[in-house]
């Protein structure tokens, strides 16, 4: 119950964040997001113990979303939310187990266009960890807190595509906990979790204001 209750609410929060922005907007737009995530993990999931400290190896990952981008001139605020889940791999002695995190992310970001299509960006992300898992661990990885990320990046709009290359770094909680992998390591603590990202994406921009798929003559434009 206390899930779907903050579902709800960020929800509610979604609907009245999306809908707000584009009274005040020159231009806007809507679409959705796909893409791949690369994990960057230098002390950021760390498991130490008897067998000595391990951080995650990279690996790829993906996510999936939508995005809202209202513009202001050159200036734009674009609001998204997007599924991901990321992966990385402790190299254990004979015995290499993955770490997996799936989380919804919320971010909020502001971007300036520095030249023709190319923008640049930056701003907080609200997360919120639905899963994670490490392998061959006899006591299993507590829910993780909500957290607190910032992204930042770049992107390139080509008509109605766009090519958005960002880095998504998630701040420490400090929060430790006990973990028990097999025959390895008994007695071992596993830090928050954290599994930083490059993340790359494709987007199509369902909606456009400054896109209109057809204009009736003398009658206005139509934009969808």
């Amino acid at each position: 119950m206390g899930k779907l209750k903050h579902i709800f609410k960020i929800g509610i929060f979604l609907i009245f964040l999306f809908g707000a922005f584009p009274v005040f907007a020159q231009e806007y737009s809507f679409g959705l997001k796909a893409g791949l995530g690369y994990t960057v993990n230098e002390k950021a999931a760390e498991v130490v113990g008897s067998a000595g400290s391990f951080s995650a190896d990279s690996k790829i990952g993906f996510l999936g979303g939508a995005f809202l981008e209202v513009g202001f001139g050159k200036f734009f605020v674009r609001p998204e939310v997007f599924y991901s889940h990321a992966e990385g791999e402790f190299a254990f002695p004979n015995l290499p187990s993955v770490y997996s995190v799936d989380k919804i992310s919320i971010p909020l970001l502001f971007g300036y266009n520095i030249y023709g299509p190319v923008a640049i960006y930056a701003g907080p992300a609200y997360q919120n960890f639905l899963q994670a898992d490490l392998e061959n661990t006899a006591v299993p990885i507590q829910e993780l807190q909500r957290n607190i990320a910032t992204q930042l990046g770049v992107k390139v709009v080509l008509n109605r595509w766009e090519i958005d290359l960002r880095f998504d770094f998630t701040f420490d909680s400090k929060r430790n906990q006990f973990v028990d992998i097999g025959n390895i390591m008994q007695e071992a603590y596993f830090d928050d979790g954290r599994l930083n990202q490059f993340m790359l994406s494709i987007g199509y921009r369902i909606f456009d204001t400054s896109k209109p798929r057809w204009a009736r003559s003398g009658r206005g434009g139509c934009y969808f």
